[in-house]
This record gives C-alpha cells, sequence and structure tokens, in this order.
C-alpha cells in the first residue's frame, strides 16, 4: 500500500470547502443543500447503484492539479478528496495521491513523471495546457496507466475527458449583456486561468458572439485567474482610464466578486457583472434592487466527479472516451432558490458515483 502522498506547491493548507448541492439530471433543481465532508464521506459510502459497478480492489488514484490559486481549484481538491477518502473507507481503492502545481507545464509534467514511477493505476488531471503535457502523459497512458482530464482538458487520444461547454458560456454571457443593452455598449472581459483550455474557450465564444453586435464594444480585458483578489487588483488599476462601463463578463470561476469590489471602490455605477456562482456573488446579488444579471459556472465538485469516473474505468465500465459536465444558471428568477449559500461555497451537484453514472458517463452514451 502507498503512503498518501499530498504535494503542494503553491500553498500549505487545504482550504476547507463545502460544496453547494442542487443535484438534478442535466440541471440543479430549485432545492439548495449544503454537504460537509463528514457527510460527504457518508453519502458517498452508501449503498447505491453506483456502488453496484465497484469491486474491493487495491488501486492507487492521483490527482495532477495544475493550480492551486483560487477558491474554484481548493474546492476541487477538497472534493476529489473526500470522494477518495470515501472510496478508501469503502475498500475500493488502497490510496491516493495529491499534488498541487504553480501553473507552469514544467511543475505539472514533473508530477505526472512522479505518479508514473509510483506505479499509480490512474491518474485525474486538471491541465495546465491542451497540448504541451501531451508526450509526458503519453508515457502514463503506454505504462497502461488510465487518465482522465477535466475541467482543463487535454487534447490527446487515450485520455478520458470530462469538458464543459466552455464556449457556449462565453457565448451565453454576451448574449445576456447584449439583449439587456439592446446591443450597445461598453464591455470589460475578465479572462481566467492563463492558458488554461477553460479561459481559451470562454474566450473564443466571447469573441465570436461579439461579431453580431458591431455596437459592443470589449474596452478592456484583464487576466484575473478565476480569483476574486486579483480580478480587483487587475480592475483597481485600470479603473481610472475607463470610459463608462456597462457590462463585465467574466470567467465564471471565482472572479466576480472581485469585479463588485473593484466597482463599489471606485464609486463608479455599478455596470451588468456576469456572475460566477460563487456564494460571495449570489448572497450579493440578493442584497441589491432591481439588479438583474446571470450568474454561471463549471463546478467544484467536477474532482469527485473525476475520482469516480477513474475508479469506473478501472471496474471495467463502460466509459466512453468524451463527456460533457452541465453547467449550472442562476438568473433573477431562480435567484431565490440558492439563498443562504455559506461564504467560500459555489453551486454544484453532489457527485456521488451513482450520480456520475447516470448524469455524465450514461448520459455521453446517448
Amino acid at each position: 500500500m502507498k503512503k498518501k502522498l499530498i504535494s503542494i506547491l503553491m500553498s500549505l493548507v487545504l482550504v476547507s470547502g463545502v460544496l453547494i448541492g442542487c443535484g438534478g439530471k442535466e440541471e440543479p433543481t430549485d432545492t439548495v443543500s449544503e454537504t460537509s465532508e463528514d457527510q460527504a464521506s457518508d453519502d458517498s459510502s452508501s449503498s447505491t447503484a453506483g456502488d453496484s459497478v465497484l469491486k474491493k480492489g487495491d488501486y492507487v488514484i492521483g490527482l495532477s492539479n495544475s493550480y492551486f490559486g483560487n477558491t474554484w481549484r481548493k474546492q476541487m481538491v477538497d472534493a476529489f478528496t473526500n470522494a477518495a477518502e470515501a472510496a478508501k473507507e469503502a475498500g475500493y481503492i488502497s490510496d491516493y495521491e495529491i499534488q498541487n502545481g504553480d501553473n507552469t507545464v514544467n511543475s505539472q509534467i514533473a508530477q505526472i513523471n512522479s505518479f508514473i514511477l509510483d506505479g499509480v493505476d490512474a491518474i485525474c488531471i486538471c491541465a495546465a495546457s491542451p497540448t504541451a503535457l501531451n508526450s509526458t502523459i503519453q508515457k502514463a497512458l503506454d505504462a497502461g496507466i488510465t487518465v482522465v482530464a477535466f475541467d482543463s482538458i487535454v487534447d490527446l487520444d487515450g485520455v478520458y475527458t470530462m469538458d464543459y461547454p466552455w464556449e457556449q458560456i462565453g457565448k451565453d454571457s454576451v448574449e445576456f449583456v447584449a439583449d439587456k443593452l439592446e446591443g450597445k455598449g461598453n464591455i470589460v472581459v475578465v479572462r481566467g486561468v492563463s492558458g488554461a483550455a477553460p479561459d481559451q474557450g470562454i474566450y473564443a465564444g466571447i469573441t465570436e458572439a461579439m461579431k453580431a453586435y458591431p455596437d459592443l464594444e470589449i474596452v478592456q480585458e484583464v487576466i484575473g485567474e478565476a480569483s476574486a483578489t486579483k480580478t480587483q487588483e487587475e480592475l483597481t488599476k485600470v479603473m481610472a482610464s475607463l470610459p463608462d462601463v456597462d457590462a463585465v463578463i467574466t470567467h465564471c470561476g471565482g472572479d466576480a466578486i472581485g469585479a463588485v469590489n473593484a466597482f463599489e471602490q471606485s464609486g463608479k455605477d455599478m455596470p451588468i457583472i456576469i456572475g460566477d456562482n460563487t456564494a460571495e456573488f449570489i448572497n450579493w446579488w440578493m442584497e441589491q434592487e432591481d439588479y438583474d444579471t446571470l450568474s454561471q459556472g463549471s463546478t467544484p465538485g467536477c474532482g469527485a466527479a473525476a475520482l469516480w469516473t477513474a475508479l469506473d474505468i478501472l471496474n471495467g465500465y463502460e466509459v466512453p472516451e468524451e463527456m460533457m459536465l452541465s453547467v449550472p444558471h442562476v438568473t433573477s428568477e431562480n435567484l431565490k432558490d440558492y439563498s443562504g449559500m455559506s461564504a467560500g461555497t459555489f453551486v454544484s451537484p453532489d457527485f456521488t458515483n451513482e450520480y456520475v453514472l447516470e448524469n455524465i458517463i450514461d448520459a455521453a452514451k446517448k
């Protein structure tokens, strides 16, 4: 049995995160529930249809996380950890290993190489680049290691991928803003984690959708790194030089409240800010009077989904190589359903193995 290795390059402390459960088949239901770490372990290890797929095993599963610098990534690691602990307690795995990087390709290459040397059975990867890791990942595949890339995926045959519709997120943001502004106005775009697939996809969706609205102008772009603190800092730097801003399109990964704080601090009128499904933004939104926007974003619980998917593959369940994860949308119409969210949480389903099998793996076969 291998000892658990938790190597954190960017931070020495895992921030304990609580996932907001709004599970449904494809979209979140109208009910919000909070799941503690202990409850997550109990729920995940209870007897369900998902358990019938899994057998007792001596597997070791690794998590290679390229970046640990924002709340979303920390909660994703927490979700993976909770699921891994539940799987270990149930006897489905013997151990798991977690390595967190500094958002460089080289650090993640080192992570993957160490997993290969350790002889893990599967690696779950949240990647720093869609392509730069390919030669190293191919070594893992050649060694018989199952590889599941999720959220920030890679483009390599033989790798199982769990992706979000990133371009559609960008397009939906633009379409909402264009409708509210009647096709004319000044927009600030907050970019996400540099080089990662989500940032590239969302930005591609934004720029494509903008072509239909010649009177919408992007007057500023900043790199927010999906961080509220970084977003506020970068917007504050350019705030004095900005013209009147009608809307801010965020990356939807934890940056929206940073945009709110920057505009409140500046004393300028609050523009439409596309939300990111964080408790901080949702709770702020609820306090506003007649404020209409759209909040959407990826779900940090996908760390658990990656763990269960890797384990399902190891147990011989038929899993398609390409899978899609759904994006919860919060609007003025369903905003009240998310009241009472705890600070530091995101809107996210509870990714039990049963949920993963029904809503992700089997759904991808249809």
